[in-house]
C-alpha cells in the first residue's frame, strides 16, 4: 500500500528553500512511491511554483496564520479562527503522514494532525528563536530535519533525539552531483515516511468487542 503524505504550504513562508522543497516533491511524484497531497493557504509565489512544476494542489484558507513568535493565547485565538478548514481537510482525506515544509506550516497544521493521530515530520529551514508553542510542536514532531548542521546544533537540547540532518546537507559522495543528491534525498524521505506509518497488527484483531 502506498502512503499518502500531506505537504501544507503557507505563502508567508515562501523562500528559495520553498523552491528546493518543491523540486524534491516533483521527484517524489516521478518515483510514485507515495501519493502526494499538497495544500497552499492562498494564491501567490508558492502556488505559481507548484503550477510550474506540474504539481496539483488544493487551497485551504487560513484567516489568521500562526507566527513563530506568537504568545500562547494569541496562538489559541488564531487556531480557533483558522483551524476548522484544516480539520475538515483531514476528515475528507485519508492521510498517513504529514510533512511540514517549514516551521510556519507546522504551527498552522501540527495541532490538527495531532487531533487526527497522524504522525508528522518538520523541515527546519532557518535559524530562529521559537515561541513556547513552536517548541512544543517541534517536540511533537516525529523527526525534525534540519537544512544544515548549524541549524541542528542550535536546536533546543530536548529536540536532539529527533533531530536529523537533511540528506542533501550530509557529507556523502552522492551529494557531489545534483542528480544523485536528489535521488538520495527522495529515497531518504520515502524510507522515513514508511518508518512512521504503523500498520495495524491483524493478528490482534479478533472482531470480539472488549467489554472491560
Amino acid at each position: 500500500m502506498k502512503l499518502t503524505v500531506l505537504y501544507p504550504f503557507m505563502e508567508d513562508s515562501f523562500s528559495e528553500n520553498t523552491l528546493n522543497f518543491i523540486e524534491i516533491l516533483s521527484r517524489l511524484k516521478q518515483k510514485r512511491a507515495v501519493d502526494l497531497l499538497i495544500t497552499v493557504d492562498k494564491p501567490g509565489r508558492t502556488s505559481d511554483a507548484l503550477k510550474k512544476a506540474g504539481l496539483s494542489y488544493e487551497e485551504v484558507a487560513f484567516a489568521a496564520p500562526v507566527g513563530s513568535r506568537d504568545f500562547y493565547l494569541t496562538v489559541l485565538f488564531k487556531l480557533i479562527r483558522s483551524a476548522i478548514f484544516s480539520f475538515f481537510y483531514f476528515k475528507s482525506h485519508q492521510i498517513n503522514v504529514m510533512h511540514c515544509p517549514d516551521v510556519l506550516s507546522l504551527l498552522c497544521w501540527g495541532n490538527t494532525s495531532k487531533m487526527n493521530r497522524v504522525p508528522f515530520v518538520t523541515s527546519v529551514q532557518e535559524n530562529e528563536k521559537f515561541s513556547r508553542y513552536a517548541s512544543l510542536m517541534l517536540a511533537d514532531s516525529k523527526k525534525v530535519v534540519c537544512r544544515s548542521e548549524e541549524i541542528r546544533q542550535k536546536l533546543p537540547r530536548r529536540l536532539s533525539f529527533s533531530a536529523l540532518l537533511a540528506p542533501e546537507a550530509q557529507n556523502i559522495p552522492e551529494n557531489l552531483n545534483k542528480e544523485t543528491s536528489l535521488k538520495n534525498t527522495v529515497d531518504f524521505w520515502i524510507e522515513l515516511y514508511a518508518s512512521l506509518f504503523v500498520k495495524p497488527d491483524l493478528s490482534k484483531i479478533t472482531g470480539v468487542l472488549n467489554k472491560n
